[in-house]
């Protein structure tokens, strides 16, 4: 009977799963169609992307973004730079202060005044991995070993679209494309992601309102990705210009050879120390560099910011709450070190003293409506 009753189900099943595969095939066909065709897209190799771009692990490091002009360049199969390196014409023999690459197995990031290079880890590497596929998860996705969904037509921020799911085995959680119904353009994506490559995943979704035409395919240029739950931007995206097939060199998505110094090379060997031994022998290291004649005439903020949220990439709450704990110590009228130590009890889901550590930040002056906005969800959540 049970024999019987599989049989059954697989009998009923089988010709929905396909006919919702041949509907998903059938919009993913238009999308392409609508982008120039598989042959066009096939003929691209290599894109160099400039324009407005903002993203980052925390404000600090991007704060400079905001208002320069940004490259990112992405290379067949899975090949990705976001900023500038002088091989990359029109940087002018330059490196971008902010650097981050995918060099098809390893990502890595780069603050290249501070000559500090780190290669990824985690859901770093895991972000930069799966944001480096060269072509959108639709296309030649039987080929790569994805599968695709037809969801219907759904009503989405207000919009009508239709919808495909793309799983990707490699990336775990599924992207969704969400497309016009009558150009068959991308107007939305949507796919869970730690936001900055920490904490958990978060739903997130981005808008496309632009596209340029290049070498006869058009690709999407303007997007805004936000927190779907609580609608804080994540990022931007502004591309004034795309420029298709100039680069052929895939060793400009290499690391380059740095040599830090001072309190960046500190910090450095703490997060190397970091990976196999005590909060408190990492923290021995800073303290012997503080007691030193250099480390007393340094500016330690910044580089121990940048060490705590690395911490906080890999989940080590032990060891990345003493980094900001002793940036509170040495700087108690800052608001920013008191923000800092509350997105680190934030992301350790420790609510009490989050709360403490960002109402200090409120008292001391924290700019904006984001402490308050994350206090009252807090809040709220405490109870």
């Amino acid at each position: 009977m049970a024999r019987l009753w599989l049989l059954t189900a697989i009998l009923f099943t089988a010709p929905a799963l396909v006919a919702q595969e041949t509907k998903a095939d059938e919009v993913i066909q238009k999308a392409i169609d609508a982008m120039g065709g598989i042959e066009k897209i096939h003929a691209l190799h290599s894109l160099i992307y400039r324009g407005f771009h903002y993203e980052g692990s925390y404000q600090q490091e991007y704060v400079h973004t905001k208002t320069s002009t940004s490259v990112m360049v992405r290379m067949r199969p899975g090949l990705r730079l976001v900023g500038c390196r002088p091989e990359i014409p029109e940087c002018h023999g330059q490196w971008s202060r902010i650097v981050e690459g995918f060099d098809g197995r390893r990502g890595w990031e780069l603050n290249w005044p501070k000559q500090r290079l780190v290669r990824t880890v985690n859901k770093a590497e895991h972000a930069l991995h799966c944001g480096a596929a060269f072509d959108y998860l639709f296309i030649d996705y039987k080929e790569r070993g994805f599968h695709a969904s037809y969801l219907g037509t759904q009503h989405v921020l207000g919009i009508d679209v239709e919808a495909i799911q793309i799983d990707r085995p490699d990336c775990g959680s599924a992207m969704l494309y969400y497309f016009d119904p009558q150009t068959y353009a991308i107007r939305i994506t949507r796919a869970k992601l730690p936001i900055h490559a920490r904490g958990d995943a978060v739903d997130t979704i981005a808008v496309y309102t632009k596209s340029l035409e290049v070498n006869g395919v058009r690709l999407l240029s303007r997007e805004e990705e936000v927190n779907f739950n609580t609608g804080d931007v994540i990022d931007g995206v502004d591309w004034t210009s795309i420029e298709a097939n100039t680069i052929n060199d895939p060793g400009i998505f290499q690391p380059p050879e740095v040599h830090p110094s001072g309190i960046t090379a500190i910090v450095l060997k703490m997060l190397e120390q970091a990976n196999h031994d005590t909060p408190s022998r990492m923290m021995a290291i800073y303290s012997s560099f503080r007691h030193s004649a250099e480390g007393k005439a340094s500016d330690v903020v910044y580089d121990m910011n940048w060490l705590g949220y690395e911490l906080l990439k890999v989940d080590k709450y032990s060891h990345a709450i003493p980094v900001f704990l002793q940036i509170v110590r040495e700087n108690p009228q800052s608001a920013d070190a008191y923000n800092n130590l509350g997105e680190a009890y934030l992301q350790k889901k420790d609510r009490k003293h989050a709360i403490a550590a960002f109402e200090q930040a409120l008292k001391l002056g924290a700019n904006g409506d984001a402490v308050q906005k994350k206090l009252d969800r807090l809040r709220k959540e405490q109870g």
